[in-house]
């Protein structure tokens, strides 16, 4: 389709803004790397001049690089890499642009809100970066942010938290496409054991990435913290700098991070892994022009991966004091997990077996990333062990690991799909020769950066140090090896550019590529099929579908928040009795106007606004009442909680009253099949809300 066809909310273009900015902050991420690795290298030397002119005499005194500025490098470049880079270009670009036509759909199942989760991403991504230029400089509590050191951090984490947030929100929006879509759009007669690999791994990353609303909820708890006064997180008896911290009420838990965050945070590397995993099996098949070998097994894995791997979150917290018990439970669960991995390499691998293989571009990024995968997958065993993770927990060991799956791993499946699906999106072809010179010279600069690693890990290195360990005695033979793997890394930089040359070079030329090649369909026209009566086989429309799934993550988050409040009440040492502040009567009446909101109909459309609008005057009636009487959330955590669930609530009442005026206003002009699906999905959303209030009095009142 040519360019001035297409329009912002085509799955095609969103898929090249994703591509594009992903691109951009994958940029900005390695610069960062550079920067940071320069300091590892050589912690006793000042930083070039052009470049600690460029960071600014706060974070380079003299020419040396402060402490905290190095540790928001750390923290910012992990967050760029992951958030704002490999996923985006995973599902984001991989997933907008392929997924429909893989399927033989026209477009995403919601094409506005396709378009809106690519801003939300991109405001995300900008406000995250412009930290760096707020008094106090970027995040600097790694890319983690625990707390309480997080909680005591600068201004710039109040950005990084709001970028989380708004990332959540993106990575909503996008997931429920791609989950309608491939359920909802796909061909007739399409069936799911017949989907294409890569629609599969696609779909099993966009189910993950619904767990996301835990790390946004997480991230309110903290910005709750650090702007409120509340101790979520923050313990009681707290010392910093060897001085007791005042002015906070105490109890909180700071291990109620890390569950949080983990509970995402480990699915997340699987929604890293999976769409990478369905890029090579792309190559593969149609490289050597044989089909998966054991399609239905690696399906099942898939889905058996999908599930477990959201039950394993807290082997990454091993050194938190848990009980043997338990910990046993996760060391199981994490080498279970490791099964459908081997299911999956093992059958590409039996793909190629016989086969007569192709030695071009993609094919060899495909056929790198088998081993470099494997490589992460098998030093990860001993860190799911309580006995091994203890030792190498934290330390160089780690990173390499990571590593392993994510740059070497998942990004050369990125750029083998880049390579691969370039004729095919642009019509022009990549130069060969300098696509073996970007393949040969990544996969040598990025095994000398990452293979050293397990060494310092093994001899005990930390991976926080900001001076490679240049003040212990352990790390002295290891600095050395920090200066190898800096310019190993500037080497790889280098060797990026062979591959920004071919893209740009191969752009201008004015011979494209045979037609075959192309992606480009006839244009559809008409209305997204399923919207007005159910699809046959999957018995739902679009919209009762898209809702369904908002809601879905919408109990995520709010179930994420009574867990958190759950936890805090029973380590809690005192909590306060919700009789002696709140106004029973008032309670009644709330909960009897909910009651009304969820009979929406359309003659009853005007009585269910009404109904929630004097609820949220109502409720912002108590809430200001129990302000001036001094019950703030930094009283103690029972109000804290009470405020965050019912101030969350609110949000969501308020978002169901605008709901509501968007379909009463949108009734006069749609057909009454498809305004009778409007009007179902947002009962479905008021029911939701009524249940969740009900579920917050309940937990206060018992």
């Amino acid at each position: 389709m040519p360019i001035a066809e297409m329009h912002l909310t085509d799955h095609k273009t969103v898929g090249l803004q994703y591509f594009a900015t992903a691109i951009a902050f994958l940029l900005v991420g390695f610069l960062l790397m550079l920067v940071l690795r320069w300091q590892l290298a050589w912690p006793a030397a000042p930083m070039p001049g052009i470049v600690a002119a460029l960071v600014g005499g706060a974070n380079a005194p003299g020419g040396y690089m402060a402490p905290e500025f190095y540790n928001q490098l750390v923290a910012m470049h992990g967050t760029i890499m992951i958030f704002l880079a490999v996923v985006p270009l995973l599902t984001g670009a991989f997933g907008n642009y392929l997924v429909p036509l893989q399927i033989g759909a026209r477009d995403m199942a919601y094409p506005r809100l396709n378009a809106t989760s690519y801003w939300t991403y991109l405001v995300a991504g900008v406000v995250m970066v412009a930290s760096f230029f707020v008094e106090g400089g970027a995040a600097d509590s790694g890319w983690t942010a625990y707390p309480p050191l997080a909680i005591l951090a600068t201004r710039g984490q109040d950005f990084w938290l709001v970028g989380i947030f708004l990332l959540g929100v993106s990575a909503m929006l996008n997931s429920i496409n791609v989950i309608a879509t491939v359920i909802q759009l796909r061909a007739p007669g399409l069936r799911f054991m017949q989907l294409p690999f890569f629609v599969w791994t696609q779909l099993i990353a966009a189910l993950l990435l619904l767990a996301f609303p835990s790390l946004q909820a997480a991230g309110l708890l903290q910005l709750m913290d650090r702007l409120a006064g509340t101790s979520f997180f923050l313990p009681s008896g707290l010392v910093v700098n060897g001085v007791p911290m005042t002015g906070v009420s105490g109890d909180g838990n700071a291990l109620l991070w890390q569950h949080l965050f983990w509970f995402l945070g480990h699915p997340e590397v699987y929604v890293l892994i999976l769409p990478a995993i369905g890029i090579v099996s792309e190559i593969i098949v149609r490289q050597t022009g044989r089909p998966l070998w054991g399609y239905r097994a690696m399906v099942w894995s898939l889905l058996f991966l999908g599930v477990i791997s959201t039950i394993v979150w807290a082997h990454h917290m091993f050194l938190t004091g848990m009980g043997t018990t338990l910990g046993a439970f996760f060391q199981v669960t994490t080498m279970i997990v490791s099964i459908p991995s081997v299911v999956l390499v093992t059958s590409l691998m039996l793909s190629l077996w016989g086969s007569s293989i192709q030695f071009t571009t993609p094919m060899l990024f495909a056929l790198a990333f088998l081993p470099m995968f494997g490589i992460g997958r098998l030093t990860g065993l001993p860190l799911g062990l309580a006995a091994s993770d203890v030792i190498l927990h934290d330390t160089w060991y780690v990173v390499g690991h990571f590593h392993f799956l994510v740059a070497p791993g998942t990004l050369f499946a990125i750029f083998g799909g880049i390579y691969y699906w370039f004729p095919k999106v642009t019509g022009r072809a990549l130069n060969h020769t300098l696509g073996m010179v970007h393949f040969w010279g990544s996969l040598a600069t990025m095994t000398a950066i990452f293979l050293p690693m397990f060494t310092l890990g093994l001899r005990g290195v930390n991976r926080r140090l900001y001076d490679a360990g240049m003040s212990y005695a352990h790390a002295q033979g290891t600095l050395g090896v920090q200066e190898h793997m800096t310019w190993a890394a500037v080497a790889l930089g280098m060797f990026q550019l062979p591959f920004l040359v071919n893209i740009v070079w191969s752009l201008r030329r004015d011979t494209p590529v045979d037609d075959a090649y192309r992606f480009d369909r006839p244009r559809v026209t008409g209305p997204v099929p399923w919207t007005d009566e159910p699809r046959p086989d999957s018995r739902t429309t679009n919209v009762r579908l898209g809702m369904w799934l908002f809601l879905s993550s919408e109990a995520m988050f709010f179930g994420s928040l009574f867990s958190a409040c759950v936890l805090l009440r029973t380590g809690a040492a005192t909590w306060a009795d919700p009789g002696d502040w709140l106004p029973a009567p008032a309670l009644v009446v709330m909960t009897a106007l909910l009651l009304v909101t969820s009979g929406v109909t359309r003659r009853l459309i005007w009585v269910s606004t009404g109904a929630g609008v004097m609820f949220l005057v109502m409720k912002g009636l108590e809430l200001s009442r129990m302000l001036d009487a001094g019950l703030h959330p930094a009283v103690n955590l029972t109000i804290a909680c009470w405020f965050v669930l019912t101030g969350a609530h609110w949000l969501h009442v308020a978002g169901g009253v605008c709901a509501n005026v968007w379909v009463a206003r949108s009734a006069t002009r749609l057909g009454a099949a498809h305004v009778a699906e409007r009007f179902h999905a947002v009962r479905l959303y008021w029911m939701f809300v009524d249940v969740v209030w009900v579920a917050i009095l309940v937990s206060f009142l018992i």
